[in-house]
């Protein structure tokens, strides 16, 4: 009887270990086509491009964390999932990089992310209407801007402002470590410097809406001192 058992565990074993040995070499599991979910923003082939090495691997041996973690840290993506379609498909879901402002040099238009990535136009699908950086250090050679604290603070506060105003500034102008939001036909709005940006676009926000109400002629804003606000009118 115990002859008989060790026999079936051995060829139970046996099986599993030739079924183990097809899966891995059968070419009908190996990865043939490449699918993206969620690329909207950016050319999809320059984020297929990050996939293709897993073309011809084996689907069921990739190891998911491994691959998303790899495609996470492409300037393109934010975040990544990974899932297997049977036999031979991997399908990528994107969480794009969040562009947040434009710069302009020698005529051409570049983009920046939240994170100081840089792109070209080419990187994009279609030209991406985005308030324009003007007196930031922006070096376009080295592909990337190193924000302060205090800037990325007032990219999260400016991009809350924009999601729910409906609004762009179409500039953003540093001069002289002083910031100023210049819109399109409006005033401009001088904020000074990076600090106490939440409390400023509280009060921006307060004081544009009383504007709106009593319809004032407004040559500009000035929050750089917050709590003491100055309302300049056209003469």
């Amino acid at each position: 009887m115990k002859n008989k058992l060790n026999i079936f565990t051995l060829l139970i074993l046996l099986i599993l270990i030739s079924i183990s040995v097809y899966a891995y070499h059968s070419p009908e599991l190996k990865i043939k086509t490449i699918k993206l979910r969620g690329v909207n923003t950016f050319d999809e082939n320059l984020i297929i491009s990050f996939a293709e090495d897993y073309i011809d691997k084996n689907i069921i041996y990739l190891k998911r964390d491994r691959i998303e973690d790899k495609l996470t840290n492409a300037k393109y993506i934010k975040n990544a999932s990974f899932k297997r379609i049977f036999p031979d498909t991997a399908l990528f879901t994107i969480e794009e990089s969040d562009l947040i402002f434009r710069f302009v040099k020698d005529d051409i238009y570049f983009y920046i992310d939240k994170q100081g990535n840089l792109y070209s136009q080419d990187e994009l699908k279609q030209k991406i209407l985005l308030p324009i950086l003007k007196g930031y250090d922006v070096n376009d050679s080295l592909k990337k801007v190193n924000f302060s604290l205090d800037m990325e603070i007032f990219i999260n506060v400016l991009e809350k402002y924009m999601q729910e105003n409906s609004i762009k500034p179409q500039y953003i102008v540093f001069d002289n470590q002083k910031l100023t939001l210049k819109f399109n036909n409006k005033y401009d709005i001088v904020l000074g410097d990076l600090k106490n940006m939440s409390d400023k676009f509280r009060v921006m926000k307060n004081i544009t809406q009383k504007i709106e109400q009593k319809n004032y002629s407004v040559k500009y804003i000035d929050i750089s001192v917050y709590n003491k606000p100055v309302l300049k009118l056209k003469q």
